[in-house]
């Protein structure tokens, strides 16, 4: 029990210095791009201090690697690995790194809501520095995508506004209109005339268009960016559950493949694991983050097959 303390501390401590670093080297760049925003210097520290925090929520994987790799030096450093294997059998350690592999699978599953949540934060830290930003709202269809930009939207005033839709099929822009005549009747924005441009063809249309957007909603989104796509849940049920598997079948053979006999000696570089965990962390961002209109769900469940096998050989070598 000693022993699995001892580790949970190691663990703590390579987590912090990880976390920690790497907020500040994001700090660092994030506050020298804001540097060249019309902002006062608190808000730009805010943001940046926002940035940080928002790219440290969107890779939570890249983080657990890093610290896995300096627990494992930190181990190493003593010998203390060497120890630990022989007197800690592989189920002690399962149970050790189990509930680290869960909460990091929580994490990554629930990154967005994160980077969401923090996105808004950075929105009302605009609008304090009175720059109005766009919204942009995202409709996607089994075979097609819909873009709507609204530009200067306020409930008090509209005279400014300006709208703005695409809509895309097969990466070819198939229908697109704008119009900057809008006014605002029962909470419903509507276009009192619009260019619109349709089979190769751009033609203004002196007609009112009923744009079907909440003003009142929009307003409360905080966001620039909002997917209003009605999903199908069975697909998104089966997405979901394939991210968890895999996930948590990644971050159990970064552990494995790190505890593996091989490396546990101070000998022996780690060049060999850290290059193959590299490897698989890009591919999993590849494979999940991509947006392939083709195949996209049997290349997520065939990452997670692949990774099914290279846990079991790690498992049954050990």
């Amino acid at each position: 029990m000693r022993i699995i303390k001892l580790l949970y501390l190691k663990y703590s401590l390579s987590f912090l210095v990880c976390t920690i670093s790497s907020f500040i080297l994001f700090f660092i760049f994030s506050l020298l791009g804001n540097l060249n925003e019309d902002y006062l210097f608190k808000t730009i520290i805010s943001l940046s201090l926002l940035n940080s925090l928002q790219i440290l929520t969107y890779v939570p994987s890249f983080i657990f690697l890093l610290t896995v790799i300096l627990f494992t030096i930190f181990l190493r450093s003593k010998n203390e690995m060497i120890i630990i294997r022989c007197y800690v059998n592989t189920k002690r350690i399962v149970t050790f790194f189990l509930p680290i592999v869960l909460i990091f699978t929580a994490l990554e599953i629930k990154k967005n809501e994160f980077v969401d949540l923090i996105e808004n934060n950075k929105a009302d830290l605009v609008k304090q520095s009175n720059k109005k930003m766009p919204k942009i709202l995202i409709n996607e269809e089994s075979d097609s995508k819909t873009f709507i930009i609204l530009n200067n939207i306020n409930l008090e005033e509209i005279d400014n506004a300006e709208y703005r839709a695409y809509t895309i099929y097969n990466n070819k822009i198939q229908l697109a209109q704008f119009s900057n005549n809008l006014i605002l009747s029962n909470n419903t924005l509507i276009a009192k005339n619009y260019t619109q441009y349709k089979d190769n063809l751009i033609e203004d249309l002196n007609i009112q268009k009923k744009l079907n957007i909440n003003l009142l909603e929009l307003n409360k989104q905080n966001s620039m960016v909002k997917n209003i796509s009605i999903s199908n849940y069975y697909e998104i049920d089966m997405e979901f559950i394939n991210l968890v598997i895999f996930n948590i079948l990644f971050f159990s053979f970064v552990f494995l493949i790190f505890n593996n006999k091989k490396f546990v000696s101070i000998k022996v570089g780690l060049a060999i694991p850290i290059l193959i965990c590299f490897i698989f962390l890009l591919y999993s961002f590849f494979i999940f983050n991509n947006s392939l209109n083709f195949y996209k769900q049997e290349f997520e469940i065939l990452a997670s097959f692949i990774m099914v096998i290279l846990v079991l050989k790690e498992s049954l070598n050990e």
